[in-house]
């Protein structure tokens, strides 16, 4: 019985992780992440060293609107998206803002890309709304953004998701 409620334990341990962020016309829709029960100001201090941490030698990271209960990570992602068109390859750097929102057993989490750039680092005028028609669809000449954004996001997602729930 204990070797089966251990095996149990554990399996809904390695499958727990955070819904999916899906990319929408409009960005990204804010999800509810349920993690163990931590204090609030253990999470800010666990999340803000993630924060540090995940973009080590690579980005600046700004920690903002600090709180008893949330904080906003901005940041810079190189290659977090491309798209193909024509059989060419376009690469793109994103800046973005994740706000997080605690409340001791769970957490929610709104991603928003502020800015595009080139592979070059030069900011374009595009945002993520130009990329959809009016219909919510890729336009014609942007496929795989949608997938490589989504895929980018979800990963920075798991990584703080990770860090949370296995510190010690």
């Amino acid at each position: 019985m204990r070797i089966t409620l251990l095996l149990l334990f554990f399996y809904c341990v390695a499958w727990a992780q955070p819904p999916v962020m899906e990319l929408q016309s409009y960005g990204f829709d804010p999800i509810e992440v349920s993690i163990p029960s931590i204090p609030n100001d253990k999470l800010i201090k666990l999340t803000q060293s993630w924060a540090r941490e995940y973009n080590f030698g690579k980005n600046t990271v700004d920690i903002t609107e600090v709180t008893d209960n949330s904080l906003t990570i901005s940041s810079f992602k190189k290659n977090a998206f491309y798209y193909r068109n024509y059989g060419e390859v376009f690469y793109f750097r994103i800046h973005y803002n994740m706000k997080i929102e605690f409340s001791q057993n769970s957490y929610r989490l709104s991603f928003n890309v502020d800015d595009i750039y080139t592979d070059g680092n030069v900011l374009i005028e595009y945002k993520l709304p130009d990329y959809f028609d009016s219909s919510g669809k890729l336009k014609d000449g942007y496929s795989a953004l949608d997938d490589s954004l989504e895929k980018t996001v979800n990963n920075i997602v798991q990584s703080h998701y990770d860090f949370i729930v296995n510190y010690r």
